[in-house]
């Protein structure tokens, strides 16, 4: 039976029992796990011809399923030729391809100052992968951080398809409407590509979705194709993989998401380790925001929307290599290699959704994913740039102590601007740029849901500039031996000096012996020296060393 069906769609659908829950990271090496079931012990998977005869050299039983995209029936399946975006009265369809297209052109024609359609791939079969790029004045150059949904990876799973399609209409269409929407599209860039599998969607042909495969044109997982630190696929062996790697390294994104169906639940940073062997920097940033997610969806879906197997799963979250691990996901490339945050969002138990459902799944799930996209706003956010020029600097930054794995980010070399989620805390931060000494900015306060502002120079003066005295400070030029005097300060318990660009330079507990501090170590150049007393006073001194 499953030499019959690779030979008539190429993959097959099976399920098998395993018995050992580490033998899952054997089988997903070789075969395409798509959901285990921890109560029943079945382990459902596809396979292609290569994939399916390495399956068959572990002796495990199995059984032969239809596919999914085949046990939904032709009459529970709305497909629309023709779609007029300015005049939509239900979602409640899927749109043949050239429909597709046609929307994610007019969105263009309707909304110039929003809109712009982005083509990253012509396919060989022709279908294109399309994103919509949606920001308030979207022809001008700007400095806000790009923010990415994608959907149906898997081509045969089809309510994210239809979601994204209506999230860029809810968008375009409320912008200066609603406060949710118009926040976001003033300090966001959002790309949104409704299909990142276009061929395994329209398998049979281009007027349906009936019979959509997992695979792409050459029945390959896409969600096991990109390079992860464990066990590493050739990259850009597929086109969509390939043209998906270049976006994100050409482009910087802060947070994404990646839409799939089968099952419904979030499924966060690792997939390639279990949280015993390893866990993301933001292991706890990363199960607030998807409890956020997933409580938010359950209050407005019915008791039974995003719990699986009841609280045995965490309430719809786990972490991936918990569930099970597979290796080459798109989620773990992502936050291994491209600096950005994205999780893994499992909408709806039935993968071809039938169409009547799809509003019931938009309800479930809008709020929940517009407040992901606020995510991206909060944190630790700031701009790096030249000290001298201005200009902005391509730099990392790492939270010292806290960030592994890569999960570090980088300023853009565009505008300089970067954007660092993180849980409310506070944090110890260490700038670098090549050509540049290392900056370390100690004691920064995140806020929950905030975000603190930091514009950051790198670099040393070439001339210092002059300054203006303020109130409670006093010059004092060539101190003598290169001490600063803290004679006729009772109480002095402690000196911070900083350069002209406001870093920190030096800072020293006052011991109670000595009656100075010693900055000969410092370059030459002019420094504010900030004094603490015991009684709490401050005073500036401006000195020129």
């Amino acid at each position: 039976v499953a030499c019959q069906v690779l030979e008539d769609r190429g993959e097959v659908y099976f399920r098998f029992m395993v018995d050992d829950h580490q033998m899952l990271g054997q089988y997903s090496s070789v075969i395409s796990l798509d959901a285990f079931d921890p109560i029943s012990g079945f382990a459902y998977a596809y396979a292609n011809r290569e994939g399916f005869q390495s399956f068959l050299e572990f002796n495990t039983a199995y059984e032969v399923l239809t596919a999914p995209s085949l046990t939904t029936a032709k009459n529970q399946i709305n497909m629309v030729a023709s779609v007029e975006v300015d005049n939509i009265s239900s979602w409640n369809f899927y749109p043949t391809y050239e429909a597709y297209e046609s929307m994610m052109l007019q969105f263009e024609d309707l909304f110039p100052d929003l809109y712009e359609r982005v083509e990253i791939q012509t396919l060989a079969s022709g279908r294109k992968l399309i994103f919509g790029r949606i920001t308030s004045d979207v022809s001008q150059e700007h400095d806000k951080p790009r923010f990415m949904y994608t959907s149906t990876i898997h081509g045969d799973e089809t309510t994210g398809f239809n979601l994204m399609l209506r999230m860029i209409h809810y968008l375009l269409n409320n912008y200066g409407e609603d406060a949710t929407v118009t926040h976001l599209l003033d300090n966001l860039e959002i790309w949104i590509c409704p299909n990142e599998n276009p061929d395994g969607t329209y398998t049979t042909n281009n007027a349906t979705v009936i019979g959509a495969t997992r695979g792409n044109f050459n029945f390959v997982d896409m969600n096991r194709n990109y390079p992860n630190p464990v066990m590493v696929p050739e990259p850009g062996t597929q086109s969509e993989t390939e043209a998906m790697i270049d976006l994100v390294q050409n482009y910087d994104f802060v947070m994404s998401a990646n839409m799939h169906g089968g099952i419904e639940c979030l499924n966060y940073p690792w997939d390639s380790w279990t949280s015993a062997e390893r866990t993301h920097a933001d292991h706890f940033w990363w199960q607030l925001v998807m409890h956020e997610y997933a409580d938010t969806a359950r209050f407005y879906s019915p008791e039974e929307y995003m719990d699986p197997w009841g609280s045995s799963f965490n309430n719809g979250v786990t972490h991936g290599g918990d569930w099970y691990v597979v290796y080459g996901s798109r989620q773990d490339y992502m936050n291994y290699y491209a600096s950005l945050r994205e999780f893994t969002l499992e909408l709806s138990n039935i993968k071809l959704l039938p169409t009547d459902l799809l509003e019931a799944h938009w309800e479930y799930n809008h709020r929940s994913m517009l407040n992901y996209m606020k995510q991206s706003l909060h944190g630790i956010r700031g701009r790096v740039t030249d000290i001298n020029t201005g200009e902005p600097i391509r730099a990392m930054i790492e939270l010292i102590g806290h960030d592994k794995d890569n999960s570090h980010v980088y300023s853009s070399a565009e505008h300089g601007g970067f954007n660092r989620p993180v849980l409310e805390g506070i944090y110890n931060m260490r700038i670098q740029a090549d050509g540049y000494p290392v900056k370390t900015i100690n004691d920064i306060s995140v806020a929950p849901d905030e975000a603190t502002m930091i514009d950051i120079e790198l670099g040393i003066y070439l001339s210092a500039p002059s300054f203006s005295l303020q109130t409670n400070q006093m010059l004092y030029p060539n101190p003598a031996s290169d001490r600063v005097s803290v004679m006729g300060l009772p109480g002095a318990e402690r000196i911070k000096v900083y350069d002209t660009t406001g870093r920190l330079v030096f800072e020293q507990d006052y011991l109670g012996q000595q009656n100075s501090f010693n900055i000969s170590h410092l370059p030459a150049g002019v420094y504010l020296v900030h004094i603490e007393t015991r009684e709490v006073l401050y005073l500036d001194k401006l000195i020129k060393h």
